[in-house]
Formats: C-alpha cells, sequence, structure tokens
C-alpha cells in the first residue's frame, strides 16, 4: 500500500504566521517518492472569479476566521468537507477556533460567520490511502439565508461518464509559484475521469477505490492547496469533495475527491445529518 504525507509536517503549525498560511503549506497531500514537476513561470490554475449568488452552497471552513479549507452547506445546521482538514486538530473538534463562513465571494469581507460545534469524521477515513475523506460539520445557527441556499447531494449509486463536465468552486490556491489564496471564490469546470482511466494514471502511487472519483487532466486547470473540502456539482448536485491531486497543481491528471454517492458514504450522510 502506497504512502501519503503532508507536504509539510503539521509540527510546522508552532511557526509564526497567519493560520491560512501555516495551513496553505500543509494542506497537500502527495505520495511518498512523488517528484512534482516544475510549474510554469507565471503559472496560473485555471479558475475564473465567481459570484456567491451562483454558488450559495459555497463554504469557507475557518480556523481563528482564517481560510483554511472549502466546505459546502446541505442543511440548516450541517455541512461537509475533507477529512484531512479537520482530523489534524482534535482539540478544536466543538470547540469555537473552527468555524464556516458563507455569503460572499470575498473571502475577507461580508458574509456570515457561524460558530461550529461538532466535527463528525467518517469512520472509514484513512490518512494513509485517503480512503473516506469526508466529514460532517454541525453549526449552533442556522445557516439557511437567502444568499446561503443547500446543495442537493447525488444518490446512492449514481454513477457519472468519463468526459462529463463537473463544476469545483472555492478560494485555493490559483497561482503555483507563491503561498497567496485569491481573494474572490474561483469557478472551475472540468471533465469526469473514468474510474479505470484514474485508477491509471494513480497506479504507482495510490490504490484509487471506489469511494473515490476523479476529475481534471486538462492542463493548467486544477484544484490546488485551500480547495480541500470543497464541493465538485453536476445537474445541481453535488457530487465529490475535494480531497488529492498534485502538489504542483499543474492539472496534468486527475485530481480525487470523495464520492458523495458510494453507498458507505452516502449512507453514512443520512446518518449523521438526516440528509
Amino acid at each position: 500500500m502506497k504512502s501519503f504525507l503532508l507536504a509539510v509536517t503539521l509540527l510546522g503549525l508552532a511557526a509564526a504566521g497567519p493560520a491560512e498560511d501555516i495551513w496553505l503549506k500543509a494542506n497537500s497531500f502527495r505520495p511518498r517518492g512523488y517528484v512534482p514537476r516544475a510549474p510554469s513561470s507565471g503559472f496560473v490554475v485555471g479558475g475564473l472569479d465567481a459570484d456567491i449568488a451562483d454558488y450559495p452552497h459555497q463554504l469557507s471552513l475557518r480556523l481563528d476566521n482564517n481560510h483554511m479549507c472549502g466546505a459546502s452547506v446541505i442543511s440548516s445546521n450541517w455541512a461537509l468537507s475533507a477529512a484531512h482538514c479537520t482530523f489534524a486538530f482534535p482539540d478544536v473538534h466543538g470547540g469555537t477556533l473552527l468555524s464556516l463562513k458563507g455569503g460572499s465571494s470575498n473571502r475577507f469581507e461580508g458574509g456570515i460567520v457561524f460558530t461550529v460545534d461538532r466535527v463528525v469524521d467518517h469512520p472509514g477515513w484513512e490518512l494513509e490511502t485517503l480512503r473516506f475523506d469526508i466529514t460532517c460539520i454541525h453549526t449552533v445557527e442556522n445557516m439557511i439565508q437567502s444568499i446561503i441556499q443547500p446543495i442537493a447531494l447525488d444518490p446512492i449509486g449514481a454513477t457519472h461518464a468519463h468526459g462529463s463536465r463537473a463544476v469545483l468552486s472555492g478560494w485555493g490556491r490559483n497561482d503555483v509559484t507563491n503561498n497567496v489564496l485569491p481573494t474572490i471564490l474561483q469557478r472551475l469546470d472540468k471533465p469526469i475521469f473514468g474510474q479505470a482511466e484514474c485508477i491509471a494514471h494513480w497506479s504507482n502511487f495510490l490504490t484509487i477505490t471506489d469511494d473515490m472519483i476523479c476529475a481534471g487532466g486538462e492542463f493548467g486547470r486544477s484544484a490546488c492547496n485551500s480547495d480541500s473540502g470543497g464541493p465538485l456539482v453536476t445537474g445541481g448536485r453535488q457530487i465529490g469533495v475535494v480531497s488529492f491531486g498534485e502538489v504542483e497543481c499543474a492539472g496534468v491528471g486527475p485530481a480525487g475527491y470523495a464520492r458523495i454517492a458510494y453507498p458507505p458514504i452516502r449512507n453514512w450522510i443520512t446518518e449523521v445529518t438526516g440528509v
């Protein structure tokens, strides 16, 4: 079994600097032995500015009110994100350091901040394999507002054809030459990869399993650091949660997402949230 590691060890959390900058450096998984390709100078991961009115389900998962991951509203008090965004902070599970912000395209200004009082990582979550990389997050306040609305979830067992398109949104790094996050929400449409094609691409580094779905493979168009936990959407339904990808974010190969329609994931979401 291939092993995964954090690009920068979480021991770096003791270093000085904003929480979001620290997490940006740590919030990137790669296989041991994986050799990143050098990014092109001035390379921009090809998203476009997005209006939150078109993505009312989009949330920012925040640590000490600094953006660290994406998330999505699925009901009045529940959101989805990635387990690798929350597992490293067990001391803040159910505490006041974690919050969710919605209702604004700008990650600094506007919107509404909600207090997190419960985090439930999938019981099958594994750091070494990145299996079941999904978490349910509960808020004290009702998140549903005129500018914040839940996203429908893919039904159990749903499949999506290789080459069909899906949309990713988030505040992840959009320039691989630096560690700066965009101020404005970004959106990107990308092709879904068939399972066989995804398995072939990652075969030397990671075992692709049925709880994962892949999308991408277009050069210069990719999810990147701090997009983690964000939604992958097609046909008005969320089909995935951003999980892993190439460290250099070049978009050459497909990125991986937790597959919402996989029965052990979809049933678990219902058990935890009622959705």
